[in-house]
């Protein structure tokens, strides 16, 4: 029987598939707790990999994944995000374990024109730089497959907190724009993790983007968010700063020609999948 091991257990993709599966193992930074797993991706050598054969799922979650923190924090990032991922996948691999790497659509860097998993990758920023790394050192292994993310819309990413914050506290929202992805609902991105793994020799192909099918602007989330809850969120549009997109691609023309038959339908709209997340649905 299989097992699936999920690395970085505190974000909210990692908390939403233990909400849906609650026999996944997790791993953790904290000493003190006896329910997980505990991996210092700064010292991956001391890992138990005992606990790794071939039956085991790995969906590996764990980075510095602030592009900012990248940037000014460049050392200690690369040494989790490279250095310790790198050897812990490679130890996982070679005890013939499934590993599901998390990318981002950011090794595309900043273009409009449309890009797909058979692109090219030209990553903008030391965040996006990290995660090409360990994408072509195991380039071509059949236990590697990624998962380049845009923007997931989830009740508990920081934009929507943000906004919800915002209503409760009267506050008016600060929304950038221009500023948009190909936004994907985290209720898709859950799907694909659970058909891949129990898929994974059907699809020959490395890569997958998980995109929505639309351009959306953070503009078009809050107007959307909006209409939903009857005009109850008061924003205000600001233009980013130049330092803002020293650490962001102002466009990613992103595009996938493996979800639609990974989900086996189209990604939901974005409006639809608010509808779920204000009703409290999902």
């Amino acid at each position: 029987m299989s097992k699936t091991l999920i690395i970085g257990k505190n974000g909210f993709i990692a908390k939403k598939l233990q909400e849906r599966d609650t026999h996944y193992s997790v791993t953790t930074t904290n000493k003190e707790d006896q329910s997980s797993f505990y991996l210092d991706l700064l010292n991956s050598e001391d890992f138990d990999y005992s606990v790794i054969d071939k039956k085991t799922n790995i969906i590996f979650l764990a980075a510095v994944s602030s592009p900012d923190e990248c940037n000014n924090n460049y050392e200690h990032a690369y040494e989790i995000n490279v250095v310790g991922t790198k050897y812990f996948i490679q130890q996982a691999l070679n005890r013939r374990a499934k590993v599901l790497f998390f990318s981002s659509d950011v090794v595309y860097g900043n273009t409009t024109k449309s890009v797909d998993e058979n692109s090219s990758t030209s990553p903008f920023g030391n965040y996006a730089k990290m995660k090409d790394e360990i994408e072509k050192v195991f380039e071509g292994e059949r236990n590697f497959k990624v998962f380049r993310l845009s923007y997931v819309l989830s009740k508990e990413d920081k934009y929507l907190s943000y906004l919800n914050s915002c209503i409760k506290n009267k506050n008016v929202a600060e929304v950038f724009h221009p500023f948009s992805r190909k936004v994907v609902y985290i209720e898709d991105l859950l799907d694909a993790i659970e058909r891949v793994l129990s898929r994974w020799e059907e699809f020959t192909n490395q890569k997958f983007n998980i995109c929505g099918e639309k351009d959306t602007s953070r503009k078009d989330i809050a107007d959307y968010y909006n209409e939903i809850i009857g005009n109850k969120l008061q924003y205000e549009t600001i233009t980013p700063k130049d330092e803002f997109w020293e650490a962001r691609p102002k466009s990613i023309n992103i595009e996938s020609v493996y979800l639609k038959k990974l989900l086996n339908r189209k990604p939901t709209e974005i409006k639809k999948a608010l509808k779920e997340i204000i009703k409290g649905e999902k």
